[in-house]
């Protein structure tokens, strides 16, 4: 239960769904590119590349077309309209934990539409938690859009934002982005991407 809070704290804190948390944000580069060229920022094709511990994801995903070997659980009750914790694994271990959107309506028709990628066995569009550093993502997706300090009980956070926000929806974060979490040592701490009308 601690690592499912945890690793739902990170995706919340990265997608800016909650408040509490000191936050700088700066412009770094207004003419971001969201169309695909070497050093821009192209949303769809990071979306379609999310690879967790060999399985394939992306967003966003209804749960009935999760790969096969994987099932999922809905942890815990409803917290906001129609959104719930769910549990993703195969028969070995743990794969992901996120949020599924639609649950109350029918659950076939449940959804991920955010996915917090917070290991080392896992990429996004070949960017790789705990290994690729902030130079990889400024190489591979150049400028953010945005830059992002928080102070968490007095440990400074960085995250590089990319891509086109809107207005939350409860703790459904609205928009089509990216966001890309560092530990001091400007390695990847977690890799968010979200696609949400």
């Amino acid at each position: 239960m601690k690592r499912i809070t945890s690793v739902l704290l990170c995706s919340l804190i990265l997608t800016g769904s909650i408040c509490g948390c000191e936050s700088k944000a700066e412009d770094a580069d207004s003419s971001s590119a969201v169309v695909h060229v070497d050093g821009t920022f192209d949303i769809e094709e990071v979306r379609k590349n999310i690879n967790i511990k060999g399985y394939h994801f992306e967003v966003p995903m209804k749960l009935e077309d999760l790969e096969k070997g994987l099932k999922y659980e809905f942890v815990g009750e409803e917290f906001d309209d129609g959104l719930y914790k769910v549990v993703i694994s195969d028969d070995n271990e743990l794969i992901l934990e996120s949020l599924a959107a639609d649950v109350h309506k029918i659950s076939k028709k449940a959804y991920l539409y955010n996915i917090a990628v917070t290991d080392s066995n896992s990429d996004v569009a070949g960017i790789v938690p705990f290994v690729s550093t902030k130079e990889d993502v400024l190489e591979k997706f150049g400028k953010p859009d945005y830059i992002e300090n928080y102070d968490i009980l007095g440990d400074e956070k960085e995250t590089y934002k990319y891509g086109l926000f809107g207005q939350n929806d409860g703790f459904k974060s609205k928009g089509k982005f990216m966001n890309i979490g560092f530990n001091s040592s400007d390695v990847i701490e977690a890799i968010v991407v979200n696609y949400l009308e």
